[in-house]
């Protein structure tokens, strides 16, 4: 179509058409209309905010006043400070502005520190800004801005500075403005919430709050948009789509369950934690490998026993000290003290002696425990009659007679009373005889005398005396004897005869050639020869005989080639 300038056309017909394809306006009688191309349907008309009283005005003019707000000219962005948001926006993660911003009190501006951009908007020269987002001091710079870009900064737009230069540049409570375009807040409106009156600009705290979001039906949480397709989003984990219905996705691991993050996030999937107080409730059956009881009171060492009555479990206490867990006379569990009387049922075996027992378990009467030098007992059984126990010469305890020339088999001294002397110690020659008829202290001692005295009583008390005549008199000398030859007690005086001698053999003599006579320096067997005496044999032998020696001699028991045999000898003379 041609196209045509003319002011002033008159003569037009009332139904003008735009173009071959767009709309008309025609005129009815005492009105316009806008209508569409087949004159079917009106059509909207815009226009700007009206500024004069006979203005043509909008519907978004009019909801403004009528909900008590002051408009203002939409903006090109806003401010954003949130750092996550609805994954269906940007990914879930935006950029916040405000840490890229400085405000100016003094000259009541804002700087853009870093980046070109607001909520992800590029911005241009003399956009218009709505910064809504500033927090403690910097509340007072919220409002509508101009940025330069130049310098970066942002300086109140004329219509919202409260300077009066332009009409309705109030800036207070009811101020309304649209924002454009951004990420996060595009197509959304905002309100002064504070204060109520007009701001005092650097002074007054200023409150933007979201008022509306002129987008129509948009995903929210939950869901995702694609075109005019609304659909549910899952996350393909604890959530899915089960072909048209909505259903709790299974993982891949059999039996796990669905669990809490305890923070309010997503839940997850896994085996279920039954050390976590909060994962389960009431009690496992029994029938199902619990205790069928909260055994969390129980007290420490304390034992669960099964209880078929109440088909739970009960708790029992630990016992006593050194107690032990047993059955009881009446079937029941508990502890107490070993019942060892209860010998078929409370024990069996032999304790040992490592764990205080005696490694026995039989005894024949009047046995006795001995150790054995290997930290094990060993019965010992009883002797015969009249024996003793005792010590042997291997270091053993064993029954027996005492062996009294053993000066480690007796101690003490035996009294007359019970058939001893009462004295433990000798001088040669010492005699003892009864000085008294007491039980005990009646024997004495009295010391040999001196050569050529005789014994003789006195008052009933013997005593060695000199005599005037010696002949006559009887002498004896004794000795025991072993494997080596040995003197036949003292030296003989003169002029003696020699009647016997007696010789008893308490050990026999054992060795090869062994032989025992008895005799003087000038003949070994002047008294006594070799097959006279059977000296192998324990026995008492007497040898009568008479020999004189005239002069001193010493008697002697001549021993030769014994390696083991012991006796005494007793020699009998009379002075002449």
């Amino acid at each position: 179509m041609a196209l045509i300038k003319q002011y002033g056309l008159s003569g037009v017909h009332s139904d003008v058409q735009f173009g071959k394809t767009n709309g008309r306006i025609k005129y009815d009688t005492n009105h316009f209309k806008v209508r569409d191309l087949a004159d079917a349907a009106y059509l909207r008309l815009k226009a700007a905010d009206p500024t004069e009283a006979t203005d043509l005005t909008t519907k978004y003019y009019v909801d403004s006043v009528a909900q008590g707000l002051q408009p203002k000219e939409a903006v090109a962005v806003a401010t954003n400070n949130l750092a996550v948001i609805d994954s269906n926006v940007s990914g879930g993660s935006v950029t916040p502005d405000m840490a890229n911003m400085t405000y100016t009190n003094g000259s009541d501006s804002w700087h853009l520190d870093t980046g070109t951009t607001l909520d992800e908007y590029t911005l241009l020269d003399g956009d218009r800004v709505l910064i809504k987002d500033g927090t403690g001091a910097d509340a007072k710079g919220n409002g509508i801005f101009e940025y330069t870009l130049s310098s970066k900064t942002f300086s109140r737009s004329p219509d919202a500075d409260n300077q009066g230069n332009i009409s309705g540049t109030e800036m207070g409570g009811g101020v309304f403005v649209f924002v454009m375009n951004g990420t996060v807040w595009p197509n959304t409106g905002w309100i002064v919430s504070a204060p109520t009156g007009t701001a005092t600009l650097g002074t007054d705290n200023i409150t933007w709050v979201q008022f509306s979001r002129a987008t129509g039906i948009y995903a929210t949480d939950g869901l995702a948009q694609d075109g005019n397709r609304l659909y549910v989003r899952t996350d393909g984990v604890t959530i899915y789509l089960d072909n048209d219905d909505v259903a709790v996705k299974s993982s891949g691991t059999a039996y796990q369950t669905l669990r809490s993050d305890g923070a309010g996030g997503t839940a997850t999937w896994g085996a279920l934690d039954l050390g976590e107080p909060h994962a389960t409730t009431d009690t496992l059956l029994r029938s199902r490998g619990g205790l069928a009881a909260d055994v969390s009171g129980f007290a420490n060492q304390s034992l669960y026993l099964s209880n078929l009555t109440g088909n739970n479990t009960t708790e029992l206490a630990k016992g006593a000290d050194h107690q032990v867990l047993r059955i009881d006379g009446s079937s029941n569990v508990g502890y107490g003290a070993l019942d060892v009387s209860q010998s078929t049922v409370s024990v069996t075996g032999t304790l040992d002696e490592t764990h205080g027992g005696t490694g026995e378990s039989t005894y024949t009467q009047h046995d006795i425990l001995v150790g054995d030098g290997g930290s094990k007992l060993g019965k010992v059984s009883v002797g015969s009659n009249y024996e003793i126990l005792g010590v042997t010469g291997a270091g053993a305890l064993a029954y027996g007679p005492v062996t009294l020339d053993q000066a480690t088999a007796v101690t003490g001294t035996l009294p007359e009373s019970h058939g001893g002397t009462g004295e433990v110690t000798y001088t040669k020659g010492d005699i003892l005889h009864a000085s008294s008829t007491a039980a005990d202290g009646a024997l004495a001692k009295l010391g040999i005398g001196t050569d050529g005295q005789v014994l003789n009583v006195a008052t009933d008390v013997p005593e060695w005396i000199t005599p005037n005549d010696m002949s006559g008199l009887v002498g004896v000398r004794q000795v025991a004897i072993g494997t080596a030859d040995t003197n036949v007690g003292a030296i003989l005086p003169t002029n003696v005869r020699v009647t016997s001698v007696r010789i008893n053999i308490t050990s026999p003599y054992t060795g090869a050639g062994v032989t025992v006579t008895i005799g003087d320096a000038g003949d070994a067997d002047r008294l006594v020869t070799v097959d006279e005496v059977d000296i192998a044999s324990a026995g008492l032998y007497q040898i009568d005989l008479m020999h004189n020696y005239t002069s001193a001699t010493q008697t002697v028991a001549y021993i030769t080639s014994a390696a083991a045999g012991a006796g005494y000898v007793m020699l009998n003379y009379v002075r002449d």
